[in-house]
């Protein structure tokens, strides 16, 4: 396999090392979801951009078992750089879980590619019109039935957890397979609420077929300045700790460390890029190309504030 050199990006980078790094001209990239979603689309984004630099990107989405099946591969993978992979909160709450036999120690991640903010939207025709209303709908007697993907004990369910318990309410959790399976019974009336990223979802919400009704963190988001946070109601967003729904690039563990930081100063640029910028703008999500302690630093809180959640639902 052909190998290239990227000495002006190596040179441009504060982490990178003093000589160039040989970074492989061919590298595959697992995604853990299908063709299409979300997740997908970044490393499609990923793609095109790192096809301007001369590196191919073959993308293979591996799906099953959450992110199992894909991160089981990439963890048993060579650390040469010709094998990548896109993690997220869902693999870290299934470690956190001790569903899956795999360990955050057999990655080394590279680069944040997306923070994704979460949003409680509902159908249009839903009496529920705005924040206000959701919480009475919490609070009153048996509560709203809740969507999100993923089935109890995932990141959307904790997530509803912890709203439901700052706000002394109750609810009823359904998970499904994906968002958009949530938005179809929302706009079909099945569903009372849904807590989504508006990534996956915001197509609809711009055809006016979901509102968006409360912003579950800390800022309100520039692509929706009217809707008001969960903070503005005087609810921690995060009474778990920071969960943070995100995605980044990750290899498996063992890689040397001048191919890692070569890796990640290419990654890096093409995250904050002008073109995958304008699509996180887009989008409604976060480029923030987060590495290093950084990105560890998010990972590890995610993985406490996980396991903090579960345990909180464990007690009932």
């Amino acid at each position: 396999m052909r190998r290239r050199r990227l000495p002006g990006l190596l040179a441009a980078s504060a982490i990178a090392p003093a000589r160039a790094q040989t970074i492989p001209a061919d590298i595959r990239l697992i995604v853990p979801f299908a063709a299409g979603g979300a997740t997908d689309l970044l490393a499609r984004r990923l793609q095109a951009l790192l096809e301007t630099q001369g590196i191919r990107i073959a993308v293979e989405n591996l799906t099953g078992g959450g992110s199992m099946v894909a991160m089981s591969r990439l963890a048993q993978s060579r650390p040469d750089g010709r094998t990548l992979g896109l993690a997220s909160h869902g693999l870290i709450g299934q470690i956190a879980a001790g569903e899956i036999p795999l360990r955050l120690d057999q990655f080394a991640p590279l680069v944040r590619v997306a923070i994704d903010p979460s949003v409680m939207v509902v159908g249009a025709r839903s009496p529920i019109r705005n924040q206000a209303d959701m919480l009475a709908a919490l609070r009153r007697a048996p509560g709203p039935t809740i969507g999100a993907a993923g089935p109890l004990g995932t990141v959307g369910h904790l997530r509803t957890v912890g709203l439901a318990q700052e706000a002394r309410g109750e609810f009823t959790y359904i998970g499904y397979p994906g968002a958009a399976r949530v938005a179809n019974e929302l706009i079909g009336g099945h569903l009372d609420l849904g807590l989504v990223k508006p990534n996956d979802v915001f197509g609809q919400i711009r055809s006016g077929e979901l509102r968006v009704v409360s912003v579950l963190e800390d800022a309100r988001l520039r692509q929706m300045p009217d809707v008001p946070t969960i903070t503005e109601a005087g609810i921690a967003p995060y009474p778990f700790g920071r969960m943070q729904l995100m995605t980044y690039v990750t290899a498996p563990a063992g890689m040397a460390a001048g191919l890692r930081e070569a890796l990640t100063t290419l990654l890096r640029d093409s995250v904050l890029s002008a073109p995958f910028q304008a699509k996180a703008e887009e989008d409604c999500y976060i480029a923030d190309a987060a590495h290093g302690e950084a990105l560890a630093d998010a990972i590890q809180a995610t993985l406490e504030a996980i396991r903090a959640a579960q345990a909180r639902v464990a007690r009932g």
